[in-house]
Formats: C-alpha cells, sequence, structure tokens
C-alpha cells in the first residue's frame, strides 16, 4: 500500500530570494526503505558490495565474479613467471620481469575492482531511480517553475543561464525525513548528468505558453527516456571481455620472450 511523503526546501529566485517549496509523493514503505539503505551504502563501498545484492542491486555478483577472474589469472601467471624463472638459468633480469608481471598484475586486477564497483554504484542509482519514479514526476514541476522566468522577454537563453538556474546541489537542500544527506545525494547525482539545455529548449513554447503541466509531462518523458538508455542503458562490464584477454596475452608474452 502507498503513502504519501513530502519534501520541504528551498531554491533561489533570479533576484536570488530564497523561496520554500514542497513536494507531495506517493511511494511503497519498503521502496522507501530501501531507498534510505541503499544511499547510506553509497558512503560505504564494502558494505554496498556486501549488502547491495539483497537490496535489489544487480551488479554486486558481477563484482566479485570479475574480481575472481582477473585476481585468479593474474596469481596463476605471477606463480608461472615465478616457476620459469627457476627453471631457466637465473638473471637479475629475469626477477625484474618478474616483478613487472606483478605490478601489471596487480594493477590491473585494482582497476578491474574500480570500474567494475563504478558499475555496481551506477546499478544503485538504477534501483533508486526506479523506486522514486513518482517524486520525479513532482520534481520536473519544479524545475519548470524554477526555469520559467529564463523564458520570458527577449534575453536568450544559455546553457551558463540554465546550469547557474538549475542548482541542484542549492535547489534539493531538502529535509526528508529523517535522511535529508543521503536523499539530496541520490537525486543530486541523478539530476546532474542530465542535459537539461536541449530538453527544455525544445519545452520553450509549452513554458512561455504558460502550459507548465504539460511542458512537466514532457520534461519527465524526456528524463526518463534519457536516464533509462543513456546512463542505466550503458552500465555494462564488456570491457572485461577485451581487457582480461589482453592481460593474460601481455603478460604470457612478457614471461615467454623475456623469461623463457
Amino acid at each position: 500500500m502507498k503513502k504519501k511523503y513530502l519534501i520541504e526546501g528551498t531554491y533561489q529566485t533570479k533576484t536570488n530570494e530564497e523561496k520554500q517549496f514542497e513536494i507531495e509523493y506517493d511511494n511503497v514503505p519498503e521502496n522507501e526503505e530501501k531507498n534510505n539503505k541503499l544511499l547510506e551504502l553509497l558512503d560505504h563501498p564494502w558494505q554496498l558490495i556486501k549488502e547491495g545484492g539483497k537490496l535489489g542491486v544487480n551488479g554486486v555478483k558481477r563484482f566479485f565474479t570479475v574480481l575472481f577472474l582477473f585476481s585468479v589469472s593474474n596469481t596463476f601467471l605471477f606463480l608461472y613467471s615465478i616457476n620459469r624463472l627457476f627453471s631457466t638459468d637465473f638473471e637479475f633480469r629475469k626477477l625484474l620481469v618478474v616483478c613487472f608481471v606483478l605490478i601489471i598484475g596487480l594493477s590491473l586486477t585494482i582497476y578491474s575492482a574500480y570500474r567494475t564497483y563504478h558499475y555496481v554504484v551506477i546499478d544503485t542509482i538504477r534501483v533508486i531511480y526506479e523506486n522514486l519514479s513518482s517524486f520525479f514526476q513532482k520534481i520536473s514541476q519544479l524545475i519548470i517553475d524554477k526555469v520559467e522566468h529564463l523564458f520570458q522577454g527577449k534575453v536568450d537563453l544559455s546553457d551558463t543561464k540554465l546550469t547557474k538556474a538549475l542548482d541542484f546541489g542549492t535547489m534539493v537542500n531538502s529535509k526528508y525525513q529523517k535522511t535529508p544527506k543521503f536523499l539530496r545525494k541520490g537525486i543530486v547525482l541523478i539530476l546532474n548528468k542530465i542535459p537539461f539545455f536541449g530538453m527544455l529548449t525544445d519545452l520553450k513554447e509549452d513554458i512561455s505558453k504558460g502550459n507548465k503541466v504539460e511542458a512537466s509531462t514532457k520534461l519527465y518523458n524526456k528524463m526518463d527516456g534519457f536516464i533509462t538508455e543513456s546512463i542505466f542503458g550503458n552500465n555494462n562490464t564488456k570491457w572485461v571481455w577485451w581487457l582480461l584477454p589482453l592481460n593474460i596475452l601481455l603478460l604470457i608474452i612478457l614471461i615467454r620472450f623475456k623469461i623463457g
């Protein structure tokens, strides 16, 4: 059963005055609890990796899979380089090659873990976004209200002016039950990735005519399409299919041609 939730806060108008706003939206209590937990976990990487899967984050298993593949491959190649070092005529130069094998393997393992963790973070934001769909419909109305004055008069709208007007760090300075910091962080993470300049320019006619309800609906549809396709749609680990073979091939060549 859905319950009503309220966000209160302030944002600056074109005259630098503080304007109060309230956003009331419906959501399932379980989703709110899940969002609060996920937003809190964004500040704790290891906890997010351990507990994210229980909260709907799909990337957690993939993180351990990628880490396992790179760790096992590079550990095996490092041990193989040591074996080749003592199976051939020992030279100090060959010992340096073994050190390079260790450094390269360790570096690529750390890089793969970092990049996969970034995948987990984006997937976490996806879960949060899906649980807050009704909220983002409401915030699109707030954005239309906030930029309405930019379409008045003869002053041309610029990306700089719009960016200044849509200072989400200030605009979403709100109270959200007991976790305002976490909610603000999650919302701003998503909103700052959206190219609002082009979207709002397309809606200039509707906004100028005062059709704010229609404009906010169109804006939400544009936002949702961009977020779903460009942010979450491009979040993947396809790079593993070329980086892991390259990693293995590079170290094998290094071992075979420099150690023997």
